[in-house]
């Protein structure tokens, strides 16, 4: 096997890859544009090592790849946190071209009525600008919360707020391309408004499947109630309890 000099490290290597740093000897080459978009790819959306393996695999067994993710198998899979980033950015893409600010604008959600009228208009804004404006601040809270009330129902499964906040990022992720599919394709392609009664129940059944087999050492029953109990923590955290908390210190 022949041994090539490293130009980034300069360390002496044999093979395809420098022990030392990781780098392709490719890069020894005369550079090409092949290469820049090649880099692009997978240093931007990591596509080559697995994103729409990882995709694909999150729909038909979510919990085999977050349990696979926590155990080690890391190159497998597209990292939790670069996948957020990919769905947050296809999000802020489809935004713009099938305004889907528009649809969700649009919806009749009417707040929360046992909250006076202008605490709940406030709190209500504030809840349509985190799905909106402030998309990447509101689907980071979402990963953040949505972990918060597993970690103390399933806590004899010890696992720690870090591996299931790797659950989070996955299932957020997923949601948000679930989303893409269901409002943001109809939209564009042929100006529909898929229901959010539609979107918010496809998205429930995905996360309750998902909670479901990766918490399975858990008796049936049991399982069941304390990811019902999971989700209505992380639904009244995040669209009444960080909204209220938002219009009370920044009325609008």
């Amino acid at each position: 096997m022949n041994t090539s000099h490293c130009n980034n490290c300069e360390t002496e290597f044999e093979g395809n890859y420098c022990f030392n740093c990781g780098q392709k000897v490719l890069a020894n080459s005369k550079l090409a544009f092949s290469n820049i978009v090649k880099d692009f790819f997978d240093n931007t959306f990591n596509i080559h090592k697995g994103f729409f393996f990882t995709f694909w695999n999150l729909i038909i067994q979510p919990s085999k790849v977050v349990k696979s993710y926590i155990q080690g198998k890391r190159k497998t899979y597209t990292n939790p946190t670069r996948y957020l980033v990919i769905a947050l950015a296809a999000l802020a893409t489809m935004q713009y071209w099938a305004q889907m600010n528009e649809v969700i604008n649009n919806d009749n959600f009417e707040g929360f009525p046992f909250l006076s009228e202008e605490l709940n208009n406030s709190a209500r804004l504030w809840d349509l600008r985190l799905l909106t404006d402030w998309t990447l601040l509101g689907n980071l809270l979402e990963a953040l919360v949505l972990p918060l009330g597993f970690y103390w129902l399933f806590r004899k499964l010890k696992y720690n707020y870090s591996e299931l906040l790797i659950l989070s990022f996955y299932l957020i992720s997923n949601s948000i391309f679930i989303t893409i599919l269901l409002v943001g394709l109809p939209k564009f392609v042929i100006s529909y408004y898929t229901p959010t009664f539609f979107v918010f129940g496809m998205i429930l059944v995905y996360y309750a499947y998902a909670l479901f087999n990766f918490f399975k050492e858990i008796s049936l029953l049991r399982r069941l109630i304390f990811i019902i109990f999971g989700l209505i923590i992380f639904f009244l955290i995040r669209f009444l309890l960080i909204p209220l908390i938002l219009a009370v210190l920044f009325p609008i």
